[in-house]
């Protein structure tokens, strides 16, 4: 199940929903339970919600959804009360399935979850922590909080007392990296750790690619700094990306920011002096290759993440990385997979130094080089794979 992806077509929980739906086929009978999404192709037995009028995924994308006030309504009377699902129509096809366990890839899905349950249906229940409810959320209502405090209706007066009946309405809770995995279990020892892998087989497309920098007006001799993912500034940092960036002098320099969000506009009005900063906006999964090979170094500067599929995507093609501190999760270090560049992501001096520093360096990008090797060798899908499989198996014994 994800009905997080209502609005986010694109992006790690979306891609994790499909490649166990997919995988997962292989030992069970596995169905989707959401909305249509970039990776739905080869989708098991989808149970599709059609999404609503494009006036509601239009204010979504932009800077409005962000507010204070329309973030609180919407999780309020949309989220929490299920105003946009027929609830009653997806009973009834959950019904004739009678899932043995249901996975909720996003907060939002324990509403649907609690009432199939008060409707009669039994199931066991997994949850995975892509929007770090573990470790991120501080303030009962802030920004981060809202969609745990407000839009899942769970009756408490403190953000701990919310997170300890979340995830122990669970029957088992996903950790992505060992920092979830410690803060969860102040909270719940339902907890197992199974961190995200992809395989993925780097193949250049000449074409794509000579599209790609006849568009974008990027030269064969250009450093190209790579963001890829969401545009969403309160997590993922980009506008310190971007101040970082033209304060760094180098006329083959590019950055090149791929991606959709509530920022979006705001980011394009912060870097139009600049004509080294590009905005290339979504990209169909069948571009993300050529992408990633026409580019130099890539930077995550995210606030907090819990393991970024763009990391592993970027380690996959070999380039060196520039990762904030809490994007530089514990899990990267060690482990025989070396030194990876990090700084700290409220510094925009430490971003442009980061930057500057590979750029000019060629022995040290040649390590962090070596380093993406060994995460792609690691972290991979058939071991992710695996590990939910054994997971689902032991729960169906218990």
């Amino acid at each position: 199940m994800d009905l997080g992806s209502k609005f986010n077509e694109f992006g790690g929980q979306a891609r994790i929903a499909a490649i166990l739906n997919k995988k997962l086929s292989r030992y069970f009978r596995t169905y989707y339970l959401g909305y249509s999404t970039s990776y739905s192709n080869g989708m098991k037995r989808p149970i599709f919600i059609k999404r609503g009028k494009t006036l509601g995924v239009s204010v979504r994308k932009s800077g409005i959804s962000e507010m204070w006030v329309p973030r609180f309504a919407y999780n309020l009377f949309i989220v929490h009360r299920m105003a946009d699902l027929d609830k009653e129509s997806l009973l009834s096809k959950v019904k004739a399935i009678g899932p043995d366990v249901i996975i909720a890839n996003s907060i939002q899905d324990i509403n649907l979850l609690r009432f199939f349950r008060k409707r009669g249906l039994g199931f066991k229940s997994v949850y995975i922590d892509h929007g770090s409810v573990s470790t991120s959320i501080n303030g009962y209502l802030s920004k981060e909080g809202i969609p745990l405090t407000v839009g899942t209706g769970i009756n408490s007066l403190t953000v701990s007392q919310k997170k300890g009946k979340f995830f122990n309405f669970y029957d088992v809770n996903v950790a992505l990296n060992h920092e979830q995995l410690k803060s969860m279990c102040n909270f719940t020892d339902r907890v197992a750790l199974i961190q995200n892998g992809l395989n993925i087989k780097p193949g250049k497309d000449a074409s794509i690619e000579r599209r790609f920098r006849k568009k974008f007006g990027i030269k064969a001799n250009d450093f190209v700094v790579l963001y890829i993912g969401r545009m969403f500034d309160r997590q993922k940092n980009v506008g310190a990306l971007i101040r970082a960036f033209m304060g760094a002098e180098g006329k083959r320099l590019k950055l090149l920011l791929v991606g959709e969000g509530p920022s979006l506009s705001g980011y394009k009005r912060l870097a139009e002096a600049d004509k080294r900063v590009i905005f290339a906006g979504s990209a169909k999964e069948g571009e993300i290759s050529a992408i990633y090979s026409i580019s130099n170094l890539f930077v995550l500067p995210s606030f907090w993440e819990g393991f970024s599929l763009t990391i592993i995507e970027a380690a996959s093609h070999s380039l060196p990385m520039a990762l904030s501190d809490n994007a530089y999760i514990e899990d990267l270090k060690g482990n025989g997979i070396g030194e990876i560049t990090s700084f700290n992501p409220n510094s925009e001096s430490e971003i442009r130094d980061s930057i500057l520093e590979l750029y000019r360096n060629r022995a040290k990008r040649a390590r962090a080089v070596s380093a993406s090797i060994k995460i792609k060798e690691m972290f991979t899908e058939k071991r992710m794979v695996e590990k939910y499989r054994d997971l689902l198996e032991k729960l169906a014994k218990s």
